[in-house]
This record gives C-alpha cells, sequence and structure tokens, in this order.
C-alpha cells in the first residue's frame, strides 16, 4: 500500500513541463485550502453551544438571589409572564433553566 501511494505521489509531482507544475500547485493549493474550510467549519460547528432561553439579569456574583423573596412560586409566575413559560434563572453560580 505504502508503495503505491509512493508511486501515485511520485508520478504526481513528476512534471513534464511548466504548464503542468503550475496547473499541479493550483490544484494542491485548491485541496488545501479546502480541506482547511472544511476543518475550520467542523470545528464551529462542533463547538456552537445552543442558545439559552431569555430570563432575568442579576447582580454580579449573587446574580438574582436578592430579588427571589420569600414566596417563590409567586416570583417565578411573575417572571413566567414576562419572560415566557421556559426561562433561566441564575441562582448565584449555578443556572436554572425554569419551566412552567
Amino acid at each position: 500500500m505504502l508503495n503505491t501511494v509512493s508511486a501515485m505521489w511520485s508520478r504526481w509531482w513528476s512534471a513534464s513541463n511548466d504548464k503542468d507544475e503550475l496547473s499541479r500547485a493550483n490544484l494542491t493549493a485548491l485541496v488545501t485550502i479546502f480541506a482547511v474550510l472544511v476543518w475550520f467549519l467542523w470545528a464551529a460547528k462542533k463547538s456552537r453551544k445552543p442558545p439559552l432561553p431569555p430570563g432575568p439579569r442579576g447582580l454580579p456574583l449573587l446574580e438574582y438571589l436578592p430579588f427571589l423573596g420569600t414566596n417563590l412560586h409567586r416570583k417565578f409566575d411573575q417572571l413566567a409572564g414576562v419572560y415566557g413559560p421556559i426561562y433561566k434563572v441564575w441562582l448565584g453560580q449555578k443556572l436554572c433553566v425554569v419551566i412552567s
């Protein structure tokens, strides 16, 4: 297998004139650019995170904890009225997604 690949590679680079050499160099450059572009698109798609639902903003470090109060069910109902049935709330450093 290695001999076959080596033979194909040597035939590929043994140019008979300058025009063939230029076209092979252009083709090699295009294939390389295409491979790099495909790799970047694949990496970007892989690292893309799904969007979070909307939610209230909070204070740094404490986030939304000081605004909750004692009646959590009423506060969550108010937040559902503003942000919809699915929303996010940061409780300290923990992200909570509320579905109501």
